[in-house]
């Protein structure tokens, strides 16, 4: 087949029609037709690349083939070149009203409508590729548009995730992102505190569990079918994607799948150390109160001995006087017991203030673990 441009050439006059074709085949594929519903014929079986078209023509008129063409949505955009032998400044209008890009008229040399013809295909070349450059455009911005969308989505996860204080929450929390992307999702978390795994309608199955336990294992990413699963070391996610026939969108997705699997696996990190947390805390305050009440009660039979030793030493002293009456005993020896009994009392009189001494800083000890405890 020819590389020549197609002209469609619609003019009755048969002459007329000879000497253009003429003119243009060096150039140019030629087809001619006689009249208006030919014309509509032969463009809805095959549109050529521009139109030459006579004003003046049995049945239909050039202006009405011409709205007729801007009608349909398929060809309207093809170039028509009204050639007429009207010359009036309102025939000219009437051909721009139609919809015609430019009017010529009869006669016209080959150079002129050689040049006419060439600037209308470049301008009508010129446009599509504009059209184009915006289609993709537009795609480019949607695109940008939905990833900024994604990745607000991933954001906002990862906001949220930190109000969960469970697996099954942060389960949930996974799931119903994905499903902001119109994805169907099973989840799978195993962790310190045991394994929780949920999905779009529910609770896993005992199959749909086990098959997120298997991909686990398959590595950070894997495929299969119409699914595809993302695994970190304390959770699994397994989608079904209709994505494959799109690569933009379906890398887009792995990428998004990728980064809300590693968001949700710290978070389940900092569950767990914050339960490690939690039960440390509640082992600590346990020994604490123990801690606290042991040493109250050494505190109160502390003194509770030395209220008893203090009242054996006045008994002693009193029998020790009292006795003193009725012994026959010499003066000396009278004064050496008494001083024995001062000197045992006044030893355990210092035995006693330090003990004092440890009490005190037993009630230090205790106001610090009490504290400890409020806090």
């Amino acid at each position: 087949m020819s590389d020549k441009p197609t002209i469609l050439l619609v003019e009755d006059d048969s002459f007329a029609a000879m000497v253009a074709a003429e003119m243009l085949s060096p150039e140019y594929n030629v087809q001619h037709v006689e009249d208006g519903q030919a014309a509509l014929d032969a463009l809805s079986q095959s549109p050529p690349d521009l139109v030459l078209l006579d004003v003046d023509m049995p049945g239909m008129s050039g202006y009405e083939v011409c709205r007729a063409l801007r009608d349909d949505l398929t060809i309207g955009e093809l170039p028509v070149i009204f050639l007429s032998g009207r010359v009036s400044d309102a025939d000219r209008l009437a051909g721009y009203e139609a919809g015609g890009d430019d009017y010529l008229t009869k006669p016209v040399s080959a150079d002129e409508l050689r040049a006419k013809i060439r600037l209308e295909l470049e301008i009508y070349a010129e446009r599509h590729r504009l059209k184009a450059d915006l289609s993709n455009a537009f795609s480019t911005a949607m695109t940008a548009m939905s990833s900024s969308a994604e990745i607000g989505s991933i954001l906002q996860f990862m906001r949220t995730s930190y109000g969960c204080a469970d697996y099954a929450t942060l389960c949930q929390e996974v799931l119903n992102t994905l499903s902001s992307y119109g994805l169907e999702a099973s989840v799978k978390i195993h962790g310190q505190q045991g394994e929780f795994s949920s999905s779009h309608s529910g609770p896993c199955s005992p199959l749909e569990d086990s098959v997120l336990t298997n991909m686990s294992k398959q590595g950070r990413l894997f495929e299969f079918g119409s699914r595809a699963s993302c695994s970190y070391q304390h959770i699994t996610v397994i989608i079904k994607s209709d994505a494959r026939d799109d690569p933009e969108r379906h890398g887009r997705m792995k990428d998004n799948l990728a980064w809300l699997a590693e968001g949700a696996d710290a978070r389940v990190v900092a569950l767990d150390s914050n339960a490690a947390m939690a039960k440390q805390h509640a082992a600590l305050t346990q020994l604490n109160a123990s801690t606290t009440k042991a040493l109250q009660g050494i505190d109160q039979r502390h003194r509770s001995q030395g209220i008893k030793s203090g009242k054996i030493f006045e008994d002693l002293q009193r029998n020790f006087d009292r006795s003193m009456l009725s012994i026959g005993i010499t003066q000396s020896q009278e004064e050496e017991l008494a001083n024995m009994l001062l000197d045992a009392g006044r030893q355990a009189r210092a035995l006693y203030e330090e003990g004092l001494e440890i009490g005190a800083h037993m009630d230090t000890l205790l106001k610090q673990l009490e504290s400890a405890g409020a806090a």
